[in-house]
């Protein structure tokens, strides 16, 4: 699957230690060029595709980003790649257990231009899209000495990411049970982090953590990548995304489990 040839299918102590502290971790080289191209080459494919009815629904597209939703659903390749063999299990880690597929999109991001054509002035880190999907008091817990978040998420990056153009982070925000808005209030440079990364890196985030996606400059490349988003297979799925019901008796019943969540709460004998 293109993947880096040295396979590792769990953080290294050093990462679980910084995913614990700061609620992401980036995992460098996963992905390699070839793969990453392909994976372009099918959001294309997608973008234009017109018959393809609900890759916009609930996501209209903007001048600066187009959202190509429940992409899983459109090619098979983009379902194995949400089950992909190095970012599963870490998934799984994360998360605490089994989990099924939740969020899944594409992501293109582009420069915004105003109407003279001109970028836009540089904005102050706090005017950034600050959000997180759940509440750290109730979407996540600790077990041995680990942190464990219920709504996680993989962003494969599928071109670089140079200065300005990376996902911002607030490191530590996913212990705080702290709404967004709060901590906008205050909000400066020394709180966020705008991580760089290279096309092939993924993003191992805890949607506890208080993140945005960045506002590109004129000038800027499209900015490309691919989002899947795991919970437990007991939490319920959002609206839309039931998947659709010929899909379901296409796949193999290991992915129909992945996509329905079917095995919903799994009774773990001596673990209560």
């Amino acid at each position: 699957m293109g993947t880096n040839t040295e396979v590792k299918t769990e953080l290294t102590p050093a990462q679980r230690y910084f995913y614990d502290v700061n609620g992401y971790v980036l995992l460098r080289g996963i992905f390699s060029p070839a793969e990453c191209q392909r994976l372009v080459d099918l959001a294309d494919q997608m973008d234009a595709d017109d018959g393809c009815v609900y890759k916009h629904d609930g996501y209209p597209k903007t001048p600066i980003l187009t959202v190509l939703s429940r992409c899983a659903w459109y090619h098979p390749h983009l379902l194995e790649t949400a089950m992909h063999p190095i970012l599963l299990p870490i998934i799984e880690e994360v998360v605490g257990g089994d989990v099924r597929l939740e969020e899944h999109q594409y992501l293109i991001n582009y420069p915004n231009v105003t109407e003279n054509g001109n970028g836009n002035q540089a904005s102050h880190v706090k005017d950034e899209g600050w959000h997180r999907g759940t509440a750290p008091n109730f979407g996540s817990f600790e077990a041995d000495g680990h942190y464990h978040c219920m709504f996680s998420k993989a962003f494969i990056y599928l071109t670089d990411n140079g200065p300005g153009e990376g996902t911002w982070v607030v490191p530590g925000s996913h212990r705080m049970d702290m709404p967004t808005k709060t901590l906008r209030e205050f909000m400066d440079e020394t709180l966020a982090i705008q991580l760089q990364s290279q096309a092939g890196d993924v993003l191992i985030l805890s949607e506890t953590l208080i993140h945005a996606g960045p506002q590109l400059k004129a000038g800027s490349s499209p900015r490309y990548s691919l989002v899947y988003g795991y919970t437990p297979p007991f939490m319920q799925t959002w609206r839309r995304y039931d998947p659709p019901v010929d899909l379901v008796e296409q796949v193999t019943p290991e992915q129909q489990q992945f996509l329905t969540g079917e095995i919903r709460y799994g009774f773990r004998r001596g673990g209560f």
